[in-house]
């Protein structure tokens, strides 16, 4: 699989230190998780809209802590479910392969931080009709109860290839008082996004400066390998392990996230099972 430019997350501040922007770019990534999971037209960009959301959602992840954001809906039938770390990797997977081109969800958005097996935090919100810029806005306002307007847009080519995938999300501070935040930034993020991204990357933003504070490169890189998938097999138990290679001559495994095959052949397994004895 060719290699890819990653995905930025950037965190500033603009409005004399009164709001907080968060900007996400996942072109790379995004069309990574289309040729993984070969996505077709809608299902590409509402799986790189969801990546989007995860990035701008991840800012205050930090150390070893993990992101998580699943979403699953019961129109179109859909499940989404991204990792991403504060170390720069991230990794996704979406089902089904093609959608309609109606891609307004209706269903729920759970968003979990942990740290190693402990959760640090879990929200979620529903989604009503609504793509994922209007999943991410509901989930700021019901969920984290933020004063903040959020902006996703995602694209792909006439190969179906996503060729833009961003993110804004500006949150007003409590030096602001909200109805000049609401006045000023609500027709700024209803704009043209592309030049609103130009806008950003010469650091301005609804006609102030942005100070950028940080930003993270992330890529994507699954946990998944043939060490973890061999243990998984032998955690079934020796009778479990001896019946699957009287059966299937071997194991067969997919990872559902990066979509690799690992094929452990019958010797292989029972002599492990066997040593495990």
């Amino acid at each position: 699989m060719p290699a890819r430019p990653p995905g930025r997350l950037l965190v500033g501040l603009t409005a004399d230190g009164a709001v907080r922007v968060l900007a996400a770019v996942v072109d790379g990534p995004a069309d990574e998780v289309r040729e993984r999971h070969q996505l077709t037209r809608n299902s590409a960009i509402l799986a790189a809209e969801g990546l989007v959301a995860s990035l701008l959602l991840s800012a205050h992840v930090k150390g070893e802590e993990r992101l998580t954001v699943d979403v699953r809906t019961e129109r179109p039938p859909m499940v989404f479910v991204a990792d991403v770390e504060a170390t720069g990797v991230l990794r996704a997977r979406f089902s089904p392969t093609k959608l309609p081109p109606d891609r307004r969800m209706n269903g729920m958005m759970s968003v979990m931080k942990s740290l190693g097996p402990h959760t640090l935090y879990r929200g979620v919100a529903e989604i009503r009709r609504e793509g994922f810029e209007g999943a991410l806005q509901r989930y700021l306002d019901t969920s984290q109860q933020s004063d903040a307007r959020v902006r996703i847009q995602a694209e792909v080519d006439t190969e179906g290839k996503v060729v833009f995938a961003a993110g804004l999300l500006v949150e007003r501070l409590p030096e602001l008082d909200p109805q000049s935040f609401a006045d000023r930034y609500e027709p700024a993020l209803k704009g043209d996004f592309r030049r609103l991204m130009t806008e950003f990357a010469f650091a301005q933003l609804a006609g102030s400066p942005v100070e950028v504070l940080g930003s993270q490169d992330f890529v994507f890189r699954c946990t998944c390998s043939r060490e973890r998938v061999l243990a998984t097999l032998l955690a079934l138990g020796r009778e479990e392990v001896e019946s699957l290679v009287a059966e299937q001559g071997g194991a067969e495994v997919t990872c559902n996230y990066c979509n690799e095959v690992y094929r452990v052949p019958g010797a292989e397994l029972l002599q492990a099972v066997g040593s495990e004895s």
